[in-house]
């Protein structure tokens, strides 16, 4: 008597079930941002909905929880690990994984990819996450980083240039994004944390959606505590043309810069030193 051999990647029923309904999910959340205010409301309710049905605990210990601390999946500052004399602080739970994927979701990111990073029980979407924000809105843009012109210890102010080619519009503008920098950090890692912070501002100029700021690094597994990260969790680059006097004054415990208001478009001002320009197109 033969049987059929059971494939082994087949999904049980629940797992299979709540795989359709997470992709009706992400599909249903890729019109939010095309819909007026009234309607964005009501589809966003039935987003979150759908999430928080196929998101069961069976699903969040099977598939998500194990894409925690990945650079495949999503990384976090509780990593288990000591840091230091610190002792160790434990992987998030699923209760604050599974709202941070939902955040995540409903403004268009993926759980896969290093798309975001859970940092203070608070989701943020990173580098690559803005990456596929502005892929999604068919954004193309130039990105011209110089280098640290900061003076403050612990701070490095990076001057970039953007320039874009959105909806028949090309403009541009620059910024100077102050990241904060130790003992440790590279050149390039410095620069890439200024690249973040100008597809932030890319993105929340042209949307108007700011979903915060946090001090994470796209590039590299995050190992610090939520207490040293929530000073940073508001600080953002200024969108608009500086004169030197005007420069932002890199204030670890200070208020959060607003950024200008955006009744007029700003003018793209060269950067000084530019490197080479990346690419997005």
């Amino acid at each position: 008597m033969s049987t059929t051999p059971q494939n082994p990647t087949t999904l049980p029923a629940t797992i299979e079930t709540a795989r359709k309904q997470f992709e009706l999910a992400c599909k249903s959340a890729e019109g939010l941002q095309t819909l007026n205010n009234f309607g964005a409301a009501f589809q966003a309710v039935n987003v979150v909905s759908l999430l928080r049905q196929a998101l069961t605990d069976e699903v969040m210990d099977a598939v998500f929880m194990p894409l925690q601390n990945t650079k495949i999946g999503f990384l976090t500052d509780h990593t288990g690990k000591a840091r230091g004399n610190r002792p160790p602080l434990q992987p998030y739970g699923r209760e604050i994984v599974r709202d941070a994927i939902i955040d995540a979701v409903t403004v268009g990111l993926m759980p896969t990819g290093n798309q975001f990073n859970i940092i203070a029980e608070r989701m943020y979407p990173t580098k690559e996450g803005y990456t596929a924000l502005l892929r999604r809105l068919g954004v193309k843009y130039f990105i011209e980083t110089g280098y640290d012109k900061g003076q403050a210890e612990g701070f490095a102010e990076i001057p970039c240039k953007i320039t874009y080619s959105y909806g028949g519009e090309k403009n541009g503008f620059s910024i100077t994004a102050t990241v904060k920098k130790d003992s440790y950090s590279s050149p390039d890692q410095i620069r890439g944390k200024a690249e973040r912070r100008a597809k932030k501002a890319l993105y929340e100029y042209i949307t108007g959606c700011d979903f915060g700021d946090a001090d994470e690094d796209s590039s590299t597994p995050i190992d610090v505590v939520a207490e040293e990260v929530e000073t940073e969790a508001n600080k953002g680059a200024q969108i608009g043309r500086k004169t030197p006097s005007q420069e932002p004054q890199p204030q670890p415990q200070g208020t959060p810069q607003a950024a200008q208001p955006a009744q007029a478009k700003p003018q793209a001002t060269a950067a000084p030193n530019p490197a080479k320009p990346k690419m997005d197109f």
